[in-house]
């Protein structure tokens, strides 16, 4: 097995959404299109059932560089269900929610190539269950579990000001999506999982979970169409283990900027791939190589996020300005990436009469590790050809988003993307590919 072909498989994985964290409170608001449907919603609201129905469309093009110019759509609809067992069945404190997607269209990547893939919705054309969790409140909401299927950048990873954006690595880091098996826990792929979180005081969180390390079944080809519909429901797969520490200063509260900084962990059990040696410590790109790499075990990385606003107008409840920053590290020697540094910077309420409106720039960093890196050296050393990897893939996104009503918002966007797939050999390039430039807008109706 080659290091392109390790890297081919990792791309050929699930995208990642940047509204997926979004709990059953938001996607089952009242906020809708239809309203009421003939006092339908409220009387299901009446007895604990919420549903949610939301489309997202994008179209996207690519003005210069990557793979080739042209445009692309693509979209997602999204059903979801909550259930609050409270009214339900007088199962106190106890939620029931389900999500489910249909991906339609052909998104950017085609003509971009870029690691980090420039729309967070896009992914293979299908229909798939999602999110299927049952949680437990207890200690007046200081403690809870959650059990069932749900994608790990659901509640762990984020910082919610990255949420304004479209491009992938906002809501699930790439780092994670190209080093896991099918890229891991994530959209469109959920997996089974079990979750604890501790909320002993306002200001401390702590969260642990587990979930099965690669959420398709075996098998050659596109994982998304391994789990076409999301119900394989593994639990005879190797673990990805979670632990963070929340910390929300009651000080900065108080003044009106409230912020989240987090420590996390991540383990996961299964073997990984070396990305320069074979089994006889021989460099893979060596005409006397087996061609088998090297296996570690386990996997890990450390991340920190912060999320905070430095400014809050006066006499408004969120408008302001806000900032993020992410950044998660793992060892190079299993991992073909081994650094995710993403930031921005967010301003609701940019314009007069524009209260809900959002302004956002951010830059998102994929690093290409050291031990991948000598590999791609090697093939130039040993073939004669090829090109070495680029140290890492940086993108650069400025977006602004309209909310025209509770319902119904349009969010053009921009984005330079430095770069496009590192170098790194795939099916649709065979080198380096040029910086390219990608605009595009997204409409989101919620019925």
């Amino acid at each position: 097995m080659t290091l392109a072909t390790i890297v081919f498989s990792a791309l050929g994985g699930p995208a990642e959404a940047a509204e997926n964290w979004l709990g059953p409170n938001e996607v089952c608001s009242p906020d809708t299109l239809l309203g009421d449907l003939g006092q339908v919603r409220s009387t299901l609201a009446e007895h604990g059932v919420g549903v949610g129905l939301q489309e997202q469309s994008e179209l996207w093009g690519n003005l210069a560089g990557g793979i080739k110019q042209g445009a692309a759509y693509d979209g997602l609809t999204t059903a979801s269900l909550c259930i609050d067992l409270d009214k339900a069945a007088n199962w106190k404190a106890a939620t029931i929610f389900a999500s489910g997607y249909q991906i339609h269209g052909q998104g950017p990547e085609r003509l971009v190539g870029a690691l980090q893939l420039v729309s967070g919705i896009e992914a293979t054309p299908s229909t798939k269950l999602y999110d299927l969790w049952f949680e437990q409140k207890l200690f007046d909401g200081k403690f809870s579990l959650r059990f069932g299927q749900e994608g790990a950048n659901d509640e762990l990873m984020l910082a919610s000001y990255a949420s304004l954006f479209l491009n992938s690595s906002f809501g699930y880091p790439p780092l994670m999506a190209i080093d896991l098996p099918s890229g891991g826990p994530n959209y469109p792929l959920a997996s089974p999982f079990f979750r604890l979180l501790f909320a002993p005081t306002q200001e401390i969180t702590l969260i642990g979970a587990v979930y099965t390390e690669d959420p398709a079944p075996p098998g050659t080809g596109d994982p998304q169409l391994l789990d076409r519909h999301g119900t394989a429901f593994r639990l005879n797969d190797h673990a990805l283990s979670f632990a963070e520490l929340w910390y929300s200063p009651a000080f900065l509260a108080n003044q009106g900027l409230p912020g989240t900084f987090k420590l996390g962990t991540w383990i996961a059990t299964g073997p990984f791939a070396d990305p320069l040696h074979d089994e006889q410590g021989l460099s893979l790109a060596n005409p006397a190589s087996s061609g088998n790499p090297l296996l570690h075990s386990p996997d890990y990385a450390i991340y920190a996020v912060a999320n905070q606003m430095l400014w809050h107008k006066p006499n408004t409840e969120a408008q302001g300005v806000g900032v993020f920053l992410q950044f998660m590290r793992a060892p190079d020697d299993r991992n073909i990436s081994d650094l995710f540094i993403a930031g921005g910077v967010v301003w609701k309420g940019p314009l007069p009469g524009r209260s809900h409106d959002q302004l956002g720039l951010a830059v998102t960093y994929a690093g290409i590790g050291a031990q991948a890196r000598r590999f791609s050296r090697d093939v130039v050393l040993y073939s004669g050809s090829s090109t070495p990897y680029a140290q890492g893939e940086p993108i650069i996104e400025v977006t602004y988003r309209f909310r025209l009503t509770p319902w119904f918002k349009v969010q053009p966007d921009l984005q330079y993307v430095f770069n496009p797939g590192a170098g790194i050999p795939t099916e649709q390039s065979a080198g380096p590919l040029k910086n390219a430039l990608v605009v595009g807008a997204r409409v989101t109706i919620n019925f």
